[in-house]
């Protein structure tokens, strides 16, 4: 698959997801979407998002979720440096970053020592994820900062291949890789990455031996 190149590292784009439940306990439904926006800042990049469930999703994580994050890119990879969340209007949760002492500083004033490995966090992981085409998750583990649980999940390559997928955007030849999370096997991240949207992830699917909830691309848009 030939590699499709791009001006910038990323370029501002507004993607939107329908989120899908497959459960063995709940059956099947549809939880929401999620609509997420990246927009490049005169210091780095800015992603905000926000989550609009329905359904039993909304009454139990209630109607609108807001994430808010900030990062720049070093040397091809996504480096966090603020991030928070919580319903519309109102910040629940918030993280700072302290590289030099590698620590993840809560709102809470919990911290939490950086693992070696590749860290990003809950909100600017799909984009973390499109740098890195497809490649480096075999050279290091990769840990995603939670803000709303205060916590840190690791997460180590599985599986890598390529495929064909059908989507709401067109056909697209998709890099796929499969994350499991450490200490938790069966536990799995997937990415389908489109080498023809900046590697952007066209689906994602979060899976445990339960249910499995997956990410359905419904509309992107990119500036260029």
């Amino acid at each position: 698959m030939a590699n499709i190149a791009v001006s910038a590292p990323l370029e501002p784009a507004l993607i939107s997801y329908t989120i899908k439940m497959n459960s063995s306990k709940f059956g099947n439904a549809t939880l929401g979407k999620v609509e997420t926006n990246l927009s490049q800042t005169d210091s780095g990049y800015l992603i905000e998002s926000v989550t609009k469930a329905q359904g039993m999703a909304a009454i139990i994580i209630g109607s609108n979720i807001q994430e808010a994050c900030e990062f720049d890119i070093i040397d091809g990879q996504a480096v966090s440096k603020n991030y928070s969340g919580g319903r519309i209007g109102k910040t629940d949760y918030s993280v700072a970053y302290d590289w030099q002492d590698r620590k993840v500083k809560f709102d809470s004033g919990d911290s939490l020592d950086m693992p070696d490995g590749y860290l990003v966090d809950n909100c600017m992981f799909w984009f973390a994820a499109a740098l890195l085409k497809g490649e480096g998750f075999s050279e290091k583990s990769t840990y995603v900062v939670d803000g709303k649980s205060k916590r840190i999940r690791g997460f180590v390559l599985r599986t890598k291949g390529e495929e064909t997928i059908d989507t709401l955007v067109g056909t697209r030849q998709v890099v796929k890789v499969v994350l499991e999370r450490e200490l938790r096997p069966g536990r799995t991240l997937t990415f389908w990455l489109s080498p023809a949207d900046q590697y952007l992830p066209l689906k994602i699917e979060e899976s445990r031996k339960s249910r499995t909830i997956t990410f359905e691309v419904e509309r992107l848009e990119r500036e260029s």
